[in-house]
């Protein structure tokens, strides 16, 4: 018999991701690239409506509680052999007491929800310890997670599997051209949040524009309602700009966005897991310009884009920007470099290393 596994995405948003969240997008890709292999693979999400694979049930409700216990329901009935987990890492326990013969495995995206606004360190540190795998979304979080919660080798079982891209998606059509500067078009698509470092970035064009460099920055993504303040600073600090704030976009309408835009700018003052849209501007051939923190340096290089080591520092991001501008050949080969690096992180690559875990996780259930 086949391994059947069942891949749990979180609650809150739907799948598919017409309201967003990285996290939809990822698990939306991935159980189709699982469908592509013939893994048999069920996802269960919020939602209603298409379909995201052949097996996808869609739970009514999107709160919390209602979600999670249609979840349990879903999962006794099914009794699959490996339940994957995606970023609820206090959900694992209640995983573990409705289906006690199913292998778990945590996938993680971030440390935010192992924070004790979601789950208190005690409880962390064993659900980490007492998961069958703990996937990573890049070597920097695994570090990171085994670092503050004391974690050696023997502890807990990690596994770095880095997201993938849907290059075919995201490539610029052929006959389509970008267009030439100025002005020289700049992208940030995220959350506009205080930790993602808009301000720094709109700093930074306000210095080009003194300057009298000729840029254009359009913001995509909205802020959550607990960064409220934030959002009316940024937008005084805007007035008079060349800043276009579109606000929330569908992930459908996002590739026509960076088939315009010369550089995507990630100007994360947080450390970043991974930063998907790094990967899907390269897919676009877009060359990046980020900060030199987190699991960042995993994606960009020197082929593809510009790390920024100063990144608190709007001048640093200024003189990035100009310098790629200055330079139209080595921003071609950037664009070049970026599509290149991009079919390293393909989705086929992606639900392959998961089938390789979901086997080695039952051995015996193999054809």
């Amino acid at each position: 018999m086949a391994v059947r596994v069942a891949l749990v995405a979180p609650e809150g948003l739907p799948i598919p991701p017409v309201r967003g969240g990285s996290v939809q997008i990822y698990l939306e890709a991935l159980a189709r690239e699982l469908d592509r292999l013939g893994i048999d693979a069920t996802l269960l999400s919020p939602g209603a409506g298409e379909a995201a694979c052949r097996n996808h049930i869609r739970l009514a409700g999107m709160e919390k509680v209602t979600y999670r216990s249609a979840c349990l329901a879903e999962l006794r009935r099914m009794q699959p052999d490996v339940v994957q987990v995606d970023n609820r890492p206090d959900f694992v326990p209640w995983v573990r007491r409705a289906v006690p013969s199913a292998r778990v495995l945590l996938n993680l995206h971030s440390t935010t929800f192992l924070g004790p606004r979601h789950i208190d360190r005690a409880r962390a540190r064993r659900v980490l310890r007492d998961a069958d795998r703990v996937v990573l979304n890049s070597d920097f979080l695994r570090r990171e997670i085994a670092r503050t919660f004391r974690l050696d080798g023997g502890d807990w079982r990690p596994v770095v599997i880095h997201p993938g891209v849907d290059l075919a998606r995201f490539a610029l059509p052929e006959g389509r051209e970008r267009g030439a500067w100025p002005p020289f078009r700049l992208l940030y698509v995220g959350r506009v949040i205080r930790g993602k470092g808009v301000h720094v970035l709109v700093e930074a064009v306000r210095q080009l524009r003194q300057t009298h460099i000729p840029v254009r920055l359009t913001l995509v993504g909205r802020t959550p309602p607990w960064e409220a303040a934030y959002e009316r600073r940024l937008r005084i600090q805007m007035r008079g700009l060349p800043v276009r704030w579109t606000g929330f976009v569908p992930p459908a309408e996002l590739p026509p966005r960076l088939w315009r835009a010369h550089a995507l700018v990630c100007p994360s003052q947080a450390p970043e897991a991974f930063g998907l849209v790094n990967v899907e501007a390269m897919a676009a051939g877009v060359p990046v310009i980020a900060s030199r923190q987190g699991g960042i340096p995993e994606i960009v290089d020197a082929s593809c884009g510009i790390l920024v080591r100063q990144y608190r520092d709007p001048a640093a991001f200024a003189r990035a920007i100009r310098t790629l501008m200055a330079d139209r050949a080595r921003w071609e080969a950037l664009s070049d470099g970026a599509r290149r690096r991009a079919q390293t992180f393909s989705w086929r690559r992606s639900a392959e290393a998961f089938t390789q875990v979901y086997r080695e996780l039952c051995p015996g259930d193999q054809r």
